[in-house]
């Protein structure tokens, strides 16, 4: 390991590193533009490069984009990535109060903490994993796929069918193209351009990438406004180090499991971290006022998901959130497919994640405190009118650079389309509905009847499942239960077709495509 610690930092693999990490903490420190996206868009590139410094770079945007959320969160209360949201809970009180170095400084040395407890543990684990994984025999792989099914359909949250759906529409693209084994065209229609099947990075790039930027369009306000203060006091205190170890400990901790669980993520782990944190502490009333461990529970948090999300990548080859998926995609392209005998058949490979995760880590520290946490708050202020083209470019040329295939950006496109389409025909869906539940509960309420709650009843029951497949189930839920519980001899009818209606209101509120939901 050590050797090739050395190899690393004494080729030109330290570089490209250095660039993807600068690069993520850009995507990272602006809202909008994840880590995901910063990883995406830099696969393609690699594909030119040698396997050391691909991995290098793909990881150094990984952690540099996680790491930078902090900056937009503390700012402008606006989390630069969905692992940062707990951090606006404390980071922009702070800010206000004019304190953003401080609050800024202390995000920075939370993040260098909780990577470094997530790589020691994915430094001890990830072997004895890969170990165990060896022994795998066809029932073991069965397990592992149903469990990987298992964890896309986590992701939905209260949707498990639209996890399911994912995962079959998935698997469905997967066997377009030549058979592996026989050879023979599948699913290609006779259409030249589907037999070499459709590539994974494209249909990524189309749908993450350039409909989040034709998405992004929507917005008005053309620049962020940044409040204007001087940062100072940027270095977190001796003291203030003492006293929050137990809390660096423990989020470092959570995280790291969280990170072990696939399909889970950054974002579960802030929130639970920030919870712990909260509970623990002498004074929780303090907490969303601008509380530096709120911070530090946060940022710790979700820089150890990194180090636990990568161990089941690294042992069995399933990724620990859409970051890691987006690896895997980096991987494939080098000819490397991540699994059990990863660590047998790649040693090289394995050492250089290990060390790209560590050296990555320090120098995203190193750069925002020496002149991300003063630099990135001005780049806020970039208008997006100038920033979403350029990503929109990045994110063609990269497509095409991954093949050098026209045919992938077609695909991205299509998928693009596809994606925004699908978008555009659930907004008119939601309107329709929202106009038929508004006018069903206006004429019913002018004189309720038993033959007009039965016609209410009929209209939800029709397509109810249908509902809960597309939107939030607690919305849905609630219009449900109202429904239900129509009496049309109870004196409260009235009351309870305007609860209906609001219901309505809010799950149209909610649903409708706005600045606001996608945020």
């Amino acid at each position: 390991m050590l050797e090739s610690l050395g190899g690393l930092i004494t080729s030109s693999a330290l570089l490209y590193m250095m660039a993807g990490t600068l690069l993520g903490l850009i995507f990272g420190a602006i809202p909008g533009l994840t880590a995901t996206l910063a990883v995406v868009i830099l696969i393609p590139l690699t594909y030119s490069l040698d396997t050391v410094s691909g991995v290098a770079m793909l990881i150094g945007a990984y952690m540099g984009g996680i790491s930078g959320g902090f900056v937009a969160a503390i700012m402008l209360n606006m989390p630069g990535t969905p692992s940062s949201i707990t951090t606006t809970f404390d980071g922009f009180p702070l800010a206000q109060q004019g304190k953003a170095g401080k609050a800024l400084g202390v995000g920075n040395t939370s993040n260098l903490v909780g990577s470094f407890i997530g790589w020691v543990f994915l430094l001890c684990l990830a072997p004895l994993l890969s170990k165990v994984a060896l022994s795998f025999s066809a029932f073991e792989y069965t397990v592992a796929l149903i469990f990987g099914f298992t964890a896309v359909i986590a992701l939905s949250g209260e949707s498990p069918m639209k996890g399911l759906i994912a995962a079959l529409l998935g698997l469905t693209l997967t066997l377009v193209g030549y058979d592996t084994l026989t050879g023979m065209p599948r699913a290609t229609f006779g259409i030249g351009m589907l037999r070499g099947g459709i590539s994974y990075m494209a249909v990524m790039i189309g749908v993450y990438v350039i409909a989040e930027v034709f998405t992004q369009v929507e917005e008005i306000v053309k620049t962020f406004i940044v409040p204007k203060q001087e940062i100072h006091h940027i270095h977190m205190t001796l003291q203030e180090f003492k006293e929050s170890i137990p809390n660096f400990i423990r989020s470092g901790l959570i995280g790291t499991f969280i990170g072990i669980l696939p399909g889970i993520g950054g974002a579960f782990a802030n929130f639970v971290t920030y919870d712990q944190a909260k509970k623990a502490s002498k004074d929780p009333d303090s907490f969303g006022k601008g509380n530096i461990q709120g911070i530090v529970a946060s940022e710790t948090g979700n820089n150890a998901v990194i180090g636990g999300a990568l161990i089941p990548f690294i042992s069995l080859g399933i990724p620990g959130d859409v970051v890691t998926a987006a690896l895997l995609g980096g991987l494939m392209i080098q000819g490397i497919n991540p699994g059990p005998l990863f660590a047998q058949e790649h040693p090289d490979v394995v050492y250089v994640i290990y060390n790209a995760v560590l050296l990555s880590a320090v120098l995203c520290f190193v750069f925002m405190q020496l002149i991300g946490i003063r630099l990135f708050p001005k780049a806020l202020r970039i208008p997006k009118y100038v920033l979403l083209p350029v990503v929109l470019i990045m994110a063609l040329v990269g497509t095409y650079n991954m093949n050098f295939s026209v045919n992938d950006v077609w695909f991205a496109v299509i998928f693009m389309i596809l994606c925004v389409a699908s978008c555009i025909g659930e907004q008119i869906y939601l309107t329709e509905t929202y106009d038929e539940i508004c006018k069903i509960t206006q004429t019913v309420s002018e004189s309720p009847s038993k033959k007009d709650v039965e016609e209410i009843k009929r209209f939800w029951n029709k397509n109810d499942s249908i509902y809960f497949i597309i939107w939030d189930h607690s919305a849905i839920n609630d219009i449900a239960l109202a429904i239900n519980a129509l009496d049309s001899d109870s004196d409260e009818i009235k009351k309870d077709l305007a609860d209906i209606k609001n219901a309505g209101k809010a799950l149209y509120d909610n649903e409708r495509l706005s600045f606001d939901n996608i945020l």
